[in-house]
């Protein structure tokens, strides 16, 4: 039985989004008579005084997709490590039993139909299967996810932890937002790293994800680390996503961090930061610390 798989980007699609993000990169270095950097650092460009610029465009920014040996040799970013390790470090296995269990779901939904499926414990479900790593693995990210959000409760931490995320540790100095989300202005607004992180630190609680409803698969809580902010209705708003992608042998057992930009020029954007802002160049513009760039 074919399984419905979610799959993410594919090549071609990863692909433009990194060549747009080269694009945007180019522009913004001429803008600012700057040079761009290439490789996957954190820095894309270097300024006429030597400091490093990150530049992200889109809807949502890729901080970062890390393997288990480069987190393993992050000072901060290895409380994530445990969400890996639980997962069996041979991909054949863990395919196997995922395709196993998805095949018994999608079954019971073809026998049964959806609304009953839905109804479907987990407890039923591991009963039919018996061991299963694909399942275990689910239960035990769970506990994992939540650990790190108590560690990440810990507002030094969180800045820490932030820090090595987007700027790896003050290596880069800007962050710098092509606003296509928030005033969609395409304007570039520059950010100093400090402002970032003090604004974000402020703002951002952790939390883990809900489990899915998803009759075709097996759903737990607590399969992503959230960072989350209040919006205007008093909800939670979810502006990071870290998680582990298994899409495949190649892309593994890899840690994603994920961040939407709308949310994080809301936030910048809605801060005192906006008191404080010049306009460096045609469609530049910075805020905060970053007007003296």
């Amino acid at each position: 039985m074919a399984i419905n798989r979610r799959k993410a980007s594919s090549s071609e699609v990863a692909s433009q989004k990194k060549i747009s993000g080269h694009i945007q990169e180019t522009d913004y270095a001429q803008l600012i008579s700057a040079d761009t950097l290439s490789g996957t650092q954190k820095g894309d460009v270097r300024d006429q005084k030597g400091r490093l610029h990150s530049v992200k465009s889109g809807k949502k920014w890729q901080i970062f997709l890390y393997r288990p040996e480069r987190i393993k040799s992050c000072t901060y970013l290895n409380v994530l490590l445990p969400c890996l390790d639980v997962f069996p470090k041979n991909y054949s296995t863990y395919e196997k039993d995922r395709v196993r269990c998805i095949e018994y779901k999608e079954k019971y939904v073809k026998d049964h139909g959806r609304s009953k499926a839905k109804l479907l414990k987990n407890e039923d479900v591991i009963h039919e299967l018996g061991p299963n790593s694909y399942v275990t693995s689910k239960f035990e990210l769970s506990t994992k996810t939540s650990l790190v959000c108590s560690d990440l409760k810990d507002k030094v931490f969180l800045r820490n932890f932030l820090d090595e995320s987007i700027f790896n540790s003050a290596e880069v100095s800007y962050l710098v937002v092509k606003d296509s989300t928030y005033l969609n202005d395409n304007f570039f607004k520059i950010f100093d790293r400090n402002d970032v992180l003090d604004v974000l630190v402020e703002k951002l609680t952790p939390e883990v994800s809900k489990a899915g409803h998803v009759p075709e698969d097996f759903n737990v809580e607590g399969q992503k680390t959230l960072l989350c902010y209040k919006n205007k209705n008093g909800k939670n708003k979810n502006i990071v996503e870290i998680e582990v992608r298994n899409d495949g042998p190649v892309h593994y057992r890899e840690l994603r961090f994920n961040m939407y930009s709308r949310d994080a020029l809301l936030l910048l954007l809605e801060s005192d930061l906006r008191k404080v802002f010049k306009q460096i160049k045609q469609n530049v513009f910075a805020y905060g610390a970053a007007v003296n760039f």
